[in-house]
């Protein structure tokens, strides 16, 4: 029998996961740097959660997420997104804001699984909890911009948008709902509902009539009070002080979750094509009190790994040499043993071969492992206190002291 991954998820196989492994030790380097400070969650957690924060009417919860009954009759979901989870962690972990938080981890969402896009998919996430000024927004933005800068992706846009807060959305959506009434029968049957329920997600529609209806509808820039207005222009002014100048209004971005207030960002690239999203965020001041804590302001935004992968420059990170220690027997293992703790220590990678294998095998098992380079330690050189040191890629062999070792490969 053959098996095989289930559809929509991905191996890591040991060249990816290196690249992987380097964007995700950037991702933290960078966070340390801003004062974030890393948690875990569960990838379990229940239903009524993202129910709750995510919200009932979204594309994720309606129709992606990933949902079972446990052996207590409980029902769970596989998260599909990090923040809810940090969210109720804090508050049940009682951490009193503010804090800076980031994340990495598998997230799952049943949809259509398309290039870079995965049912299974990693996301590096940041939350900044108890922090409600607009140069939080550009600053949340500015660690966003840094890291991707640290590995190399340049060639990206930053959609912006405001969607207000509790005093001033409400007038949209009911200006949203006046317009697309008489429209209603030509949207199509997710949004004919969601008109009723929340007006808002027709929105996030990716259906070409419901987009090409909305183009002529209200816009939620013409709706904001004057203090989301102010925040969003003082949070802009800020962008070009920090250096950040590749964005762009988007004045129908309202993003596909529910617990978003004021500012709203995605980063998109044309080289992932027509799905051109590589992640996004937002502030959701509300999201606290809506899950039983305090009322806390709060920012934050995630990143696909598996799409910021497909934007990595080739090259960007070259790979340590792989050095491969040949002994040619038990008692010259016995001699110099000391040569792979010592290299080891030094954060050299080394192989070793099998004690006592001809050598023109080890040569060979160095090759498949595509070694730099090959220290064959043998009872000749050991008499004189000195390895032979191979380079594979020019066949070249030298002898080197032992106490030069380190340095000559370094």
């Amino acid at each position: 029998m053959k098996y095989q991954r289930p559809k929509g998820t991905k191996d890591f196989l040991p060249e990816e996961a290196r690249k992987a492994s380097y964007v995700e030790e950037v991702f933290r380097q960078t966070c340390a740097l801003f004062g974030f400070q890393e948690i875990r969650t569960p990838i379990l957690e229940p239903k009524e959660l993202f129910l709750r924060a995510t919200g009932a009417e979204t594309e994720i919860v309606q129709k992606e997420m990933y949902l079972f009954f446990d052996r207590s009759g409980r029902e769970l979901a596989l998260r599909p997104e990090g923040t809810p989870g940090v969210i109720r962690a804090v508050i049940e972990g009682g951490l009193n804001p503010p804090q800076r938080l980031f994340y990495l981890g598998p997230m799952f969402r049943y949809e259509k699984p398309q290039k870079g896009r995965f049912r299974q998919h990693h996301q590096l996430g940041i939350e900044v909890l108890g922090e409600k000024g607009p140069y939080t927004d550009a600053e949340v933005l500015f660690l966003a911009t840094t890291f991707l800068s640290a590995i190399g992706i340049k060639d990206y846009q930053i959609l912006l948008n405001s969607l207000g807060c509790q005093n001033c959305s409400p007038a949209f959506s009911q200006a949203l709902k006046a317009f697309l009434s008489s429209e209603e029968k030509k949207l199509c049957p997710d949004c004919q509902g969601r008109l009723l329920r929340n007006p808002l997600r027709i929105l996030d529609c990716k259906n070409e009539n419901c987009q090409k209806i909305y183009q002529f509808g209200p816009k939620i820039k013409d709706y904001l009070c004057s203090d989301c207005s102010e925040h969003f222009a003082s949070f802009l002014s800020y962008l070009p002080q920090l250096g950040i100048k590749n964005y762009r209004l988007a004045e129908n971005l309202v993003r596909g979750i529910d617990y978003y207030t004021r500012t709203v960002f995605e980063f998109v690239s044309e080289r992932l094509g027509s799905q051109n999203s590589f992640g996004g965020g937002g502030r959701y001041d509300n999201l606290f009190a809506d899950l039983g804590g305090e009322k806390t302001p709060a920012i934050g935004f995630a990143l696909g790994l598996e799409r910021i992968l497909m934007l990595l420059p080739e090259g960007e990170k070259e790979e340590p040499a792989i050095i491969f220690i040949a002994f040619l027997s038990p008692a010259d293992f016995e001699k110099g043993k000391e040569i792979i703790t010592t290299l080891r220590s030094a954060r050299l990678k080394v192989i070793v071969g099998e004690v006592g294998e001809r050598l023109k095998g080890q040569l060979k098992r160095a090759n498949s492992y595509q070694a730099r380079w090959v220290v064959i330690v043998g009872e000749e050189e050991l008499k004189k206190g000195a390895v032979s040191v191979k380079d594979m890629k020019t066949g070249e062999q030298r002898e080197i002291r032992k106490e030069e070792l380190l340095n000559f490969l370094k």
